[in-house]
């Protein structure tokens, strides 16, 4: 039995790392920053000709418009406010190429760049309007800095390297998709665990911890069920793991957007959860003409239910929180919450299908994110620095009624996934090698 519990911890590891790799909205006391950092997810160096300058402005506009700016810790227009891409190799072997990094050491000169940027030494970007990648030196003495995905892991370990060394300006942080969320990112679910063969190292929690009165305000945003940074607590639950696979394709690409609500607060850092309007394992069955919309709208409760199991909404998100094999909430509690969620359904379906989020002839109210029983997104705070940040309520872009959505789906197609939105740009690779400064190159692999 000890040598089973062992292979299947190691084979949720190593599937949990393959997943991170797959290529993929002001606190009055604060200042506006001068300089905003940005940083692209895996497959995504925002170098020259590694990605194309309409991909890399895209990204950035994505990033600024429906994360950083609304954290207010950067506001675009405000004098100073300059977007800057930052190099970071953001490889991961084998899947971003035979040849490639693996993700540590991809992480690792990543992070040594993004250093010298912060410092003030010789450090990699691209300048609007990014078309061109140099080698410069940054005199700005206030940033904030965008991680996202791979990237949100190498600003993490920034921000620790920044608590220990400390810098002479001001540095502020925002995540999104962060897999060292204390309480939900993967790296932090499996910490201690390592790969050799893929080089993976789980190395824990993104640190909140940082001293006062100047601390590095942090700001972390993830989408619900991305399971690089909203992973199962119990990894053995095989509905919450099946949706969470699932919702690495439906909830982690780039480019999407959603209305965020406060999920708490852990001493420096404020953490904000975009709700899934619709479970990723019901997402296929919307494709199916005229009734898979309707289908989904009325299974969506009492599924959700069970979905949540998986998960301890109650524990703080800054909360450093690894994997909990026994966790299971009460099965009484879980039993009537799900026959509860039943005739949720129905009112949901009736709503849906007459366009009327008031016509629910069962008298059932909407569920929250988290369903029919569930918690309160917000967690309460933990040791706050201060109010929230922003201080005032944050939003990215208005989300419909997400029982009565004609296809909730609808808002993912408007945004383009990764790939799609590469080739509609023409962001193509062009077999170029581009000399990094660490010394070696990478091949650009044509889009396929």
């Amino acid at each position: 039995m000890r040598f089973i519990g062992r292979s299947l911890l190691a084979l949720l590891a190593i599937g949990t790392a393959l997943l991170l790799a797959l290529p993929s909205g002001i606190s009055a006391r604060l200042a506006l920053t001068a300089t905003a950092l940005y940083m692209g997810g895996t497959d995504h160096p925002l170098t020259i000709p590694d990605d194309t300058p309409d991909y890399i402005a895209g990204y950035i506009e994505w990033a600024s418009r429906d994360y950083v700016e609304p954290s207010g810790l950067c506001v675009g227009g405000q004098p100073g406010c300059v977007p800057l891409a930052v190099y970071s190799p953001e490889q991961f072997w084998p899947v971003t190429g035979l040849r490639a990094m693996s993700y540590d050491t991809s992480v690792a000169i990543g992070l040594a760049n993004l250093g010298n940027c912060l410092r003030g030494s010789l450090c990699t970007v691209t300048d609007p309007p990014y078309t061109s990648t140099v080698s410069r030196q940054l005199d700005d003495s206030s940033y904030t800095v965008f991680g996202y995905s791979q990237s949100a892991a190498i600003a993490g370990m920034a921000k620790s390297d920044l608590i220990a060394h400390p810098p002479v300006g001001s540095v502020s942080f925002v995540f999104e998709s962060n897999p060292n969320r204390p309480n939900g990112g993967i790296l932090e679910r499996f910490v201690g665990v390592h790969i050799p063969i893929l080089g993976v190292t789980f190395n824990g929690a993104t640190v909140t911890n940082s001293p006062q009165p100047t601390p590095l305000t942090t700001v972390d945003m993830v989408r619900q069920y991305d399971p690089v940074a909203d992973f199962p607590i119990n990894p053995l639950n095989l509905v919450a793991d099946l949706n969470a696979l699932l919702g690495f394709f439906y909830e982690h690409p780039e480019g999407q957007t959603g209305n965020p609500e406060l999920q708490g607060q852990y001493q420096d850092s404020t953490y904000y959860l975009l709700p899934t309007a619709t479970l990723p394992l019901l997402r296929p069955l919307q494709t199916i003409p005229l009734i898979g919309p309707l289908l989904a709208t009325v299974l969506d409760p009492p599924l959700r239910v069970l979905v949540e199991t998986g998960y301890d909404r109650t524990i703080n998100p800054g909360a450093p929180t690894p994997a909990k094999y026994l966790y299971f909430p009460n099965p009484v509690i879980t039993a009537v919450n799900v026959v509860a969620a039943i005739p949720n359904g129905w009112d949901n379906g009736i709503a849906y299908l007459t366009g009327d989020p008031m016509n629910r002839p069962f008298g059932t109210t909407p569920a929250g994110p988290y369903g029919v029983g569930g918690p309160a997104v917000n967690a309460g705070a933990v040791d706050p620095y201060g109010p929230p940040t922003p201080a005032r309520e944050l939003s990215t872009a208005p989300v419909g009624a997400r029982t009565v959505e004609r296809h909730p789906a609808a808002r993912l197609a408007a945004k383009p996934h990764r790939e799609d939105a590469r080739i509609a740009t023409g962001s193509h690779r062009h077999g170029d090698a581009v000399v990094r400064p660490d010394g070696g190159s990478r091949r650009s692999r044509p889009v396929g």
